[in-house]
């Protein structure tokens, strides 16, 4: 029994020397929670560019606050589905769709670009003999892809706004 406690305090020491802290939680997660609300998402296009859209507004201002734009995101998308099985009579059954997405963080009073990167995420899906069933999981990867990508890209803008000064 002491060697459990021992190794319980050990544990929970050394989890209080490291470095890791809650990026939204800590005393700036305010101000970084302000300024995700505060960005205006522009340059999405087509389906697929409103399943990001959509995805990020969730990510960034989970709650809709009403807040005047500080920065505006401006991203580029660009889907690539590339064949990933292929059977020996030439007949394709699994796809992997690459969803990489370009962007820039702009001040939007003064135009400068604070920050510029870009994430790319891949979802696969089968292809069947049924059309409507290859569709579905091909809008399906859409979908997962789309979320992926706005989670990541809201993650590195909240590292971006809690290690930059305001």
């Amino acid at each position: 029994m002491t060697t459990r406690r021992t190794v319980l305090l050990g544990a929970t020491l050394a989890l209080g020397a490291c470095n890791l802290r809650p990026m939204l939680h800590s005393t700036n997660g305010e101000a970084v929670r302000g300024q995700l609300e505060a960005t205006k998402i522009v340059g999405l296009d087509g389906r697929l560019g409103q399943l990001v859209r959509n995805a990020l507004l969730d990510e960034l201002n989970p709650a809709g606050v009403a807040t005047p734009s500080a920065y505006i995101l401006d991203i580029k998308l660009q889907r690539n589905a590339q064949a990933l099985g292929i059977q020996s009579n030439n007949v394709i059954t699994r796809f992997n769709l690459r969803l990489t997405a370009s962007f820039e963080l702009v001040d939007a009073k003064t135009g400068k670009v604070l920050y510029e990167s870009r994430v790319q995420r891949i979802a696969s899906y089968n292809v069947g003999e049924d059309p409507y069933a290859t569709l579905s999981a091909e809008v399906d990867a859409e979908r997962r892809v789309a979320r992926e990508v706005s989670n990541n890209i809201a993650t590195v803008l909240a590292v971006h706004f809690a290690t930059s000064p305001t």
